[in-house]
C-alpha cells in the first residue's frame, strides 16, 4: 500500500509528500524543512500519515467550528520544499486546528 505525509498548515493550504524525501536522523540531527512557511500559508498546524489511491478522505475542522471532507487523491504531491495548494477558505480569524483520515 502506498502511504504519503500530509501536511496541512494553519491557514488551510496542504500538500502531499513522499515519505522516501525524509532522510534517517541520528542523535542532535537538526532534522529537514517539509513545508515552505509563508505569510500566506502561515505554520504547519497538523501532518498525517495518509493511505494513497484508496479513495480515503480527509476532514479538516477549524477553530471556528467549520469543516471540510476532502479527497487524499486530490491534494498534489509535491517535493519537501514547496508550498502548498488551498484545501479551506477560512473566516477572517479561523485557523486549521485538526485533521483526520
Amino acid at each position: 500500500m502506498a502511504v504519503g505525509v500530509l501536511v496541512i498548515s494553519s491557514n488551510g493550504y496542504a500538500k502531499v509528500m513522499d515519505p522516501a524525501e525524509f532522510r534517517q536522523q541520528s542523535r542532535g540531527g537538526k532534522g529537514v524543512g517539509c513545508f515552505k512557511v509563508t505569510e500566506d500559508s502561515g505554520p504547519v498546524a497538523v501532518v498525517l500519515s495518509v493511505p494513497l489511491g484508496k479513495g480515503e478522505r480527509v476532514l479538516v475542522a477549524t477553530a471556528q467550528g467549520q469543516a471540510i471532507l476532502t479527497p487524499v487523491d486530490d491534494i498534489p504531491m509535491r517535493s519537501r520544499t514547496a508550498g502548498g495548494v488551498k484545501v479551506i477558505s477560512l473566516a477572517d480569524g479561523d485557523t486549521v486546528i485538526a485533521a483526520g483520515v
